[in-house]
């Protein structure tokens, strides 16, 4: 059988990859298949499928035997038996373009500029051709982002298109919403007053969803006006997850545009992860055990990032060591010295933020 070009490539790289021992990928099974995921969520295919490719069958489970073989089949074989949740023809189109410029940057190697710079022009004249066939490719390309909003309206749903998630243009596309306004207590106060946008019958939950089949992706996000969640990934609003870790995170953010408006998306997301830390009680660990699972040094993503300085220093603070992920370890600690301290932490950056000019300043954390 011939491969296509893009496939061949692929496996030459694994097997070039596979040869450089520093590059080298833990080996997965059913106890630890989840591992996965951190790096599907960050667009790392390639130490997905070099895991994948250590991986033998009799060791996983049928579910995991099955998720395995949709992950060759979508991102190598282009074989996928995708549901768009949607008949609209044009929408459809849409989706598929998406999926082929992330494809192009996370699996076929196309240079991010490169890839970046050809899907806006395609973005700009699926708008010009299905949308607004009166406007300049110019125009369209200033008011991109506010006209797909609309072309969304005009189809009689909600969603946002060519605004960036890490590092890849990203679709978040739905179907219905409902807005209910909530009152939150953050940690450093005021109480505020913020309209949450519940989002349901998602066609399209941005490429992190793609790249883990929806094992993660974004619960929600923040805006200067409105808190917006995707309803289905929590449980009932009553309990902690949605409470701490999707309302006081986000509304911090919601706080944090006003106080830090230039501030950037690493120090936004540590300051709402210490957020969490501070106000969880029943979650705390399981928060922990999320932000050691999904760290990373590395600047290029901003929640790994931040996940991992939240680690970092707290880890220095409470063990006096550079970085902890024994979980075991941290179940030891008391709830109440975890939460002291990420509120130590965070009104110590606080402060960091304000003596280097609240209106100005755009990271901190990175030269720490």
């Amino acid at each position: 059988m011939k491969l296509p070009l893009s496939i061949l490539l692929f496996t030459m790289s694994l097997a070039a990859g596979a040869q450089n021992k520093s590059t080298a990928y833990s080996k997965v099974d059913s106890t630890n298949f989840n591992k996965l995921y951190p790096y599907a969520l960050r667009g790392n295919m390639h130490a997905v499928f070099e895991m994948l490719e250590m991986t033998e069958d009799g060791y996983l489970t049928q579910k995991q035997r099955s998720k395995k073989n949709k992950y060759y089949q979508r991102f190598l074989y282009r074989n996928d038996d995708f549901d768009y949740n949607t008949n609209d023809a044009e929408i459809v189109d849409l989706f598929k373009r998406f999926q082929n410029y992330w494809r192009s940057v996370i699996i076929e190697n196309v240079s991010q500029d490169l890839a970046d710079s050809l899907f806006r022009d395609e973005m700009n004249y699926f708008l010009k051709e299905h949308f607004k066939p009166e406007l300049s490719i110019g125009k369209i390309d200033d008011d991109c982002f506010t006209l797909f909003q609309d072309f969304f309206k005009a189809k009689n749903m909600h969603g946002i298109a060519m605004g960036k998630t890490g590092h890849l243009y990203d679709l978040y596309l739905w179907k219905d919403q409902e807005e209910v306004d909530y009152s939150i207590d953050l940690p450093e106060g005021p109480t505020i007053k913020v309209p949450v946008v519940f989002m349901r019958d998602f066609i399209s939950n941005g490429w992190a969803h793609y790249t883990t089949f929806g094992h993660s992706f974004s619960g929600g996000w923040a805006t200067a006006n409105k808190l917006f969640c995707v309803e289905e990934s929590y449980g009932p609003k009553n309990e902690e997850e949605f409470l701490i870790s999707y309302v006081s995170h986000e509304g911090q953010h919601f706080s944090d545009y006003k106080l830090f408006p230039k501030l950037k998306q690493a120090d936004l997301e540590y300051r709402a992860k210490l957020t969490e830390l501070f106000l969880a009680k029943k979650t705390t660990y399981k928060i922990i055990d999320k932000f050691i699972a999904n760290a990373k040094n590395d600047m290029s993503y901003a929640h790994a990032f931040a996940n991992h300085m939240v680690i970092k220093l707290l880890s220095k603070n409470i063990f006096d060591s550079h970085f902890e992920s024994n979980l075991e370890k941290w179940e030891q600690i008391p709830v109440n010295k975890i939460n002291r301290t990420a509120f130590k932490l965070l009104k110590e950056h606080s402060g960091k933020l304000e003596a280097l000019g609240a209106d100005s300043i755009e990271a901190y954390i990175t030269t720490l």
